[in-house]
């Protein structure tokens, strides 16, 4: 298990090393000098772990992005991660259990998964995170999203708001808001 302070970053193929160096200066930056930045074995994707807080990491981005966006050339999107376990059905259910509770009675929310290098079905992985609650499903605009990130027999849980997930892309082009 992972504590609240992880972080998927992808980069474009080949730019693991000046994406992770850029996150690695924002974070001691912010804060943390002890960041540790590693590669997950799959072209483009690092895994971040920052002492510092999901929310705090994202809203520093999000401003770093506002008033200085030229600072960031190689990341693509970070991904808050709140728990990592084995590529189990059962141990997904379980863990992604108590992660769905921060989901109100009238609100909703939309399973997005992101595979790589896996050959589990994205119909089993929806089919077991959805038994786990009966909040109603928005594919469009979503209240939550539940985010399920597979490398190869690994996988990341999180359920966070759709401001959560900093894509600078996005936000570069005008189509996510600050």
């Amino acid at each position: 298990m992972v504590e609240k302070n992880t972080f998927l970053l992808t980069t474009a193929r080949g730019a693991e090393d000046s994406g992770g160096s850029e996150m690695y200066m924002l974070l001691t930056e912010f804060g943390d000098s002890r960041a540790k930045i590693t590669r997950t074995g799959v072209s483009g994707v690092l895994l971040v772990e920052t002492e510092l807080l999901h929310q705090d990491v994202i809203e520093f981005l999000k401003k770093m992005m506002e008033f200085e966006p030229f600072r960031i050339r190689s990341m693509l999107r970070l991904i808050p991660v709140e728990k990592i376990v084995d590529l189990d059905l059962e141990m997904i259910k379980d863990e992604v259990k108590p992660l769905m509770e921060k989901i109100g009675p009238e609100e909703s929310f939309r399973i997005t998964i992101e595979k790589r290098h896996s050959d589990l079905s994205r119909g089993e992985l929806i089919e077991v995170i959805a038994s786990t609650t009966d909040r109603k499903v928005n594919l469009d605009n979503p209240d939550w999203v539940v985010l399920v990130e597979v490398i190869r027999d690994t996988v990341g849980l999180s359920v966070v708001r759709p401001s959560q997930i900093v894509s600078v892309v996005k936000v570069k082009r005008g189509d996510a808001q600050l």
